[in-house]
């Protein structure tokens, strides 16, 4: 691709500051590929398996250890450890060495063979979100199943056929169909939003370090004077190297994600291909805008920060956005990620028709037309105005 002179000579003078300060390899390769490999290796299982729970059994009959047996043999719970009090166990649940305690009451068996009511109580940490959601689940199947069982032995005792006592428990039954994401597979569920998230950090911080340091060093004047006075292309050939490298890392995020991690591709790749240069453009912009109206390289780095921090929290996908309060759905809307987002849900996960990314794929274009356009003439100003220059 050909670039006019004064991008080039400034594209050129930036390969040249890199080369000679550390943290643009940090920034650019170190810490993402580290970023990346750490969330891989934890949701690599893709669902919880197996959390630690401990049992208080006070009855110690063959029902009751056959309830034991069925909560071990559950893909989500074991049986780690089996306490002999009730302020042992929830001890073991404050101290974050179990995640529940289950209890089984004294006359278990007995209760249950005289048609009685029999509660198992669990005790779970609820702030854990995760695993409590997840082990009140499939304790409740655990429970279901095992109740279902002895009240289905009991009909078909009195004569009841199978067939008959079955539709007798359950006269009403949900049937569900999972659309998306049936294996429950927080993979599938979380990586394709942390990688994203990852990765806009360090384009946003990239973008501030790269265009603020010139104020900050007092350079400002001779990056400009590079690109022949013109800001438009001092700002292109200064982020330049930048945006072709995490163009390509965002490329290279979609073979990890759709190949290497096999989450589904239902929809458009082109779109999220799309989506994915359009986002690297739209964090890029917001440097630009940052860099260009703080007009400080600490102040800029920090409201970078402040912006991209809680950046996924406002995006919908841990909490739905209808449900939040209209400042914080406006605000999500000022990040280009929440955007960027919903391309990809909708496209990979949903299938939905490209018509349906035409409006985020719109905002991230807007994002990349209009701040820069609100931002030249102020950043032109800053960069030749001594005033400006050697703040931290």
């Amino acid at each position: 691709m050909s670039y006019p002179p004064g991008v080039r000579a400034t594209a050129r003078r930036e390969l040249s500051r890199m080369a000679a300060q550390p943290i643009y390899p940090l920034l650019l390769v170190v810490l993402p590929l580290l970023a990346f490999a750490v969330l891989w290796a934890i949701f690599s299982s893709a669902v919880p398996r197996d959390l630690p729970v401990a049992v208080l059994d006070r009855d110690h009959s063959a029902l009751s250890r056959q309830l034991l047996r069925l909560i071990d043999a559950s893909p989500t719970m074991k049986v780690a450890l089996s306490v002999a009090s009730q302020a042992e166990g929830e001890r073991l649940v404050r101290q974050g060495k179990v995640y529940a305690l289950v209890t089984i009451p004294d006359e278990f068996e007995r209760a249950i063979r005289r048609g009685e009511s029999a509660p198992v109580v669990c005790h779970y940490n609820a702030q854990l979100l995760l695993p409590a959601s997840l082990i009140r689940r499939d304790l409740r199947g655990v429970v279901g199943t095992f109740s279902a069982g002895i009240e289905l032995r009991r009909r078909q005792g009195g004569g009841t056929p199978l067939v008959v006592a079955m539709a007798q428990m359950a006269p009403v039954r949900m049937d569900r169909h999972t659309l998306f994401n049936p294996e429950l597979s927080y993979l599938v569920y979380l990586l394709p939003a942390l990688l994203p998230t990852v990765l806009q950090v360090f384009i946003l911080v990239l973008a501030v370090q790269a265009l603020g340091c010139e104020l900050k060093e007092g350079s400002a004047a001779q990056w400009l004077a590079t690109a022949g006075g013109s800001v438009r292309k001092a700002v292109i050939g200064k982020l330049l190297p930048a945006t072709v490298h995490f163009c390509l890392m965002g490329l290279a995020m979609l073979v990890i994600l759709f190949q290497s991690l096999a989450v589904p591709l239902r929809g458009s790749l082109t779109a999220i291909i799309v989506g994915t240069l359009l986002f690297v453009l739209a964090v890029e912009a917001v440097g630009i805008a940052l860099v260009a109206w703080l007009a400080n390289l600490r102040f800029a780095t920090s409201a970078a920060a402040f912006l991209a921090g809680p950046a996924l929290a406002f995006s919908g996908i841990t909490f739905p956005v209808a449900a939040m309060p209209l400042p914080a759905q406006a605000w999500g809307a000022l990040i280009p990620l929440t955007h960027f987002l919903r391309v990809l849900v909708d496209q990979a996960m949903r299938g939905a028709p490209v018509a349906v990314s035409a409006v985020p794929l719109a905002a991230l274009a807007t994002f990349v037309l209009v701040l820069p356009a609100v931002s030249f003439s102020r950043l032109r100003r800053v960069a030749t105005d001594e005033r400006f220059w050697g703040r931290l």
